[in-house]
């Protein structure tokens, strides 16, 4: 189930969808290729990492490449993903890029705001659910269904 923020927190609207990659942050490595081949599927280009140092490394290396975060806080080593989060609020090259907090984290109200997510989806959610959000930062480069 997805929690839209509150208004005071969806003023800076949604912006206009974004070409470029979708960055799958999860350590899961079932739950991150799944999302990344259904993405795919639909159209989307995506790059994954499992790790929030990893994470790290993609976004700072082409800031540009990407239109869209998905980020589970649960990750292993020593940047969790609200560690990263946080990184990423603090950098303004990063701050901008939309991210959707993907967790089955049971994070208080004042700990949700505090990462300041454009979008917010508890596990276990419908895919349905992630694309309908996604589909509002993203463009999609066409889908391999509609091609076959």
């Amino acid at each position: 189930m997805w929690h839209p923020m509150s208004t005071a927190e969806t003023e800076r609207d949604t912006p206009m969808p974004r070409r470029g990659a979708i960055l799958v942050i999860e350590d899961r490595d079932d739950v991150r290729q799944g999302l990344a081949q259904l993405l795919e599927l639909h159209g989307f280009l995506v790059a994954d990492a499992r790790t929030g140092e990893d994470a790290l490394q993609l976004l700072t290396s082409d800031p540009e490449g990407f239109a869209l975060v998905l980020l589970d806080l649960m990750l292993p080593g020593s940047l969790s993903g609200r560690d990263l989060r946080m990184r990423q609020l603090a950098d303004p090259s990063l701050a901008v890029l939309p991210t959707i907090v993907v967790t089955a984290s049971d994070l208080s109200q004042p700990e949700r705001v505090a990462l300041r997510p454009d979008a917010w989806l508890d596990k276990p959610f419908r895919f349905d659910d992630l694309l309908e959000l996604v589909k509002r930062y993203v463009v999609s480069e066409g889908s391999a269904l509609q091609a076959e």
